[in-house]
């Protein structure tokens, strides 16, 4: 006799289904960009990324990372549920201007291609994010933004598609909630309908000027409250924006909720991110990891050393050597 599946491992196997839209999957969606021979290029170097980060290369990656991910602000707009940044006990500030061009500077003489340009808040909120933006491209490095879509406005989606950009670049936003009642509830804060409004001036925006990126895609991090929305969200915007990313279940250990369950999981195997890139604070302060939202494991200051410096580190390397 075949016991009957529970009502949770159901829901598993579907949630399963969409969370395979991998990397690789999207790289394939974006053939539809290739309009000359420098798309084919940049969608060639966007493979030996994938290819790099996936092929268990970690030990080649020793002169440098592939990438960096910069933390523009810790400041945010909107209040998840899910996050702990709100409750971090690090200062709050906006990465200087001469300290971001110097790090941009850096990453591009050894030869980094890509920049992350978020970590524990709203990037949008620098009052010189798009400056940021348009440096990055005048070094001709790729860029990838995470935003939660609030302050997308007109104004600022007029300057980043006139700072550079192109298919390279990916544009993220951040929606845990198909409906307004449950978007709302984990995001507080934010404004269901002006965040649907925002993409839908950025996705007309780029068809008006006739430009092909940067890409533009929302993740779904999965949440307890969330969670039954999953298909409804997919099939919403699977054909409205370029990719739909589902981001798998939001790690209690990383939640603000302080109770038993908030414990760190057994790892299984290594965390790639400790070979293939560095995580940045925006004071200068390299971390370990990028979920360290207290700042207690600092490696290094780009203030006053070099990414090379502090990736060749005895400190780094040692760590390594045990993980």
């Amino acid at each position: 006799m075949v016991s009957k599946k529970s009502s949770s491992s159901k829901d598993e196997e579907m949630d399963s289904v969409f969370i395979k839209n991998s990397r690789f999957e999207q790289v394939i969606e974006e053939l539809k960009f290739i309009r000359s021979p420098r798309d084919i290029k940049i969608l060639s170097d966007k493979v030996a990324f994938l290819i790099n980060r996936s092929a268990s290369l970690q030990h080649l990656l020793v002169d440098k990372p592939l990438s960096l991910q910069i933390e523009p602000t810790n400041y945010c707009n909107v209040d998840c549920i899910c996050c702990s940044a709100p409750i971090s006990v690090r200062p709050r500030g906006f990465m200087e201007y001469e300290l971001f061009t110097k790090i941009i500077d850096d990453a591009s003489s050894v030869g980094i291609k890509r920049i992350h340009l978020y970590l524990h808040g709203e990037p949008l909120l620098h009052p010189k994010i798009v400056d940021m933006i348009g440096y990055i491209k005048s070094r001709k490095l790729a860029v990838h933004l995470f935003t939660n879509g609030m302050i997308l406005d007109k104004t600022k989606i007029d300057s980043i598609l006139n700072s550079g950009v192109n298919s390279s670049d990916y544009f993220t936003v951040s929606i845990l909630g198909y409906s307004k009642k449950i978007h709302e509830l984990v995001m507080k804060r934010v404004i269901h309908e002006k965040v649907l409004t925002n993409i839908d001036c950025f996705l007309e925006a780029r068809h008006k000027l006739n430009l092909n990126g940067p890409i533009i895609e929302v993740i779904y991090q999965i949440t307890p409250e969330n969670k039954d929305e999953l298909k409804d969200f997919n099939k919403y915007w699977k054909n409205k924006v370029d990719h739909v990313r589902i981001g798998g279940k939001i790690a209690y250990s990383f939640s603000r909720d302080q109770n038993e369950k908030a414990k760190i999981p057994l790892r299984r195997s290594t965390c790639k991110v400790l070979w293939d890139r560095m995580t940045i604070y925006w004071n200068g302060d390299v971390t370990l990891c990028c979920v360290d939202t207290r700042g207690e494991w600092i490696l290094g200051d780009l203030r006053t050393q070099s990414l090379f410096e502090i990736w060749r580190s005895e400190q780094l390397r040692n760590i390594k050597k045990f993980i």
